[in-house]
Formats: C-alpha cells, structure tokens, sequence
C-alpha cells in the first residue's frame, strides 16, 4: 500500500493553537491566583473584624499569579528549544 504524502506537521513553535493555549493559560492563572488571594483575604477582614487583609490577599495572589505564569513561560520556551 502506498505511503499518503501529508505534509509533516509544522514544528511547535509555528504551531499558532500552541501559542493561543500559552496566553489563555497564563491569563486563567493570573484570574485564580488572584481571585484566590482576594478571597482569603476578604475571609480573613471576616474573621478578624479588620478591612485591610483582602489587599494583601489580592497582592500576594498577583505575585503567585505572576511566579506561575514566569514558570509556565520558561517552560514553553524550554520545550521549543529542544
């Protein structure tokens, strides 16, 4: 049987979903993270009677977001130059 002649696929760097995937992620990690922070913050100012903590729920969770999507980069990038 004869061999089909499909062009090979383009390498994961043309690859335009793969890019499309990266930025969706990075931008639903960022949402979490600090979605997350704001929320134990805000649990927190509940706990203790105070309205300060959901403010620094919400930086800590920018920071996580921001040292996730650092990683996630890295990654992608790591996995191109191979």
């Amino acid at each position: 049987m004869p061999e089909s002649r499909r062009p090979p696929p383009p390498p994961p760097d043309e690859n335009p979903w793969r890019a499309a995937g990266l930025v969706t992620a990075i931008g639903v990690e960022l949402a979490v993270c600090v979605g997350l922070g704001w929320w134990i913050g805000a649990v927190a100012d509940r706990h203790n009677g105070t309205e300060k903590w959901y403010l620094a729920g919400l930086v800590v969770g920018l920071v996580a977001g921001i040292g996730s999507a650092i990683g996630l980069i890295r990654k992608f990038a790591g996995e191109r130059r191979k």
